[in-house]
């Protein structure tokens, strides 16, 4: 976890420090709900060319894999029927979490035991159930990709299934009060919300967000060198 306060104050104070600008709360908040979400898509993109050695602690991508495992989750999901906007309906249908980002694995519980549900596609499922040894059954069970979420086969047998998947970070949101005068964060207020992020994604956090706040207070020298540091920063990660 990064702390949300730590992050807006060190802007405000780089920003502030030759008097460059102001970023208002509003505006921190939507450039960091930006920053999160651009660090954390990086994730499954570096991981296909980090670097692999025999060092637990500069194994770049076991460090990448370890910060994307903290948004592992497992959830139970029950059968609905899905309905589109030309009035289609689909049964054995089963909706996406709504913090949902990438599909992990997909199973159902028969007997106590975990019985794994393979992905297929429809053209394949056809065939599938022409064949009477191939044919899907709950002991051998198949997905379909579909519209924000999976159609199950067989269509009978199973009425929940529980996928691992990866989810979306919560949006961060500095949220402030007054003590003695001054304007602090109200880090007890319902809506106040720390980036989600390994704590060692500070300093690119702050980096982007001045390389956005240059733009908004016009001042291109912050957005050059911020951008000019990122590129260092994600140079030295591979």
């Amino acid at each position: 976890m990064v702390l949300t306060d730590s992050v807006y104050k060190t802007v405000l104070n780089i920003l502030n420090k030759e008097n460059r600008g102001y970023v208002t709360p509003a505006e921190f908040n939507t450039l960091a709900k930006q920053a999160q979400n651009e660090i954390f898509e990086g994730y499954f993109s570096s991981r296909n060319y980090a670097i692999t050695n025999s060092s637990d602690y500069s194994d770049i991508r076991k460090n990448i894999e370890e910060k994307i495992a903290l948004f592992e989750n497992e959830e139970t999901i029950d059968s609905a029927t899905f309905n589109n906007a030309a009035g289609n309906t689909t049964a054995n249908y089963y909706a996406y979490p709504s913090n949902f980002y990438r599909l992990s694995s997909v199973f159902h519980i028969l007997n106590s035991v975990n019985i794994p549900i393979q992905e297929t596609t429809n053209k394949l499922l056809n065939v599938l159930n022409r064949s009477p040894l191939a044919k899907p059954t709950t002991t051998s069970p198949v997905y379909v990709l579909h519209e924000s979420g999976l159609v199950v086969n067989p269509t009978s047998g199973i009425s929940s299934i529980r996928i691992n998947y990866i989810r979306k970070p919560n949006d961060p949101n500095w949220i402030g009060g007054t003590t003695a005068g001054q304007v602090v964060a109200n880090t007890s207020a319902s809506g106040y919300k720390n980036f989600e992020l390994h704590p060692s994604e500070f300093h690119e956090l702050v980096i982007k967000i001045l390389a956005y706040a240059g733009v908004i207070i016009r001042a291109a020298d912050i957005t050059q060198v911020a951008s000019a540091k990122e590129q260092q920063i994600i140079q030295a990660e591979r």
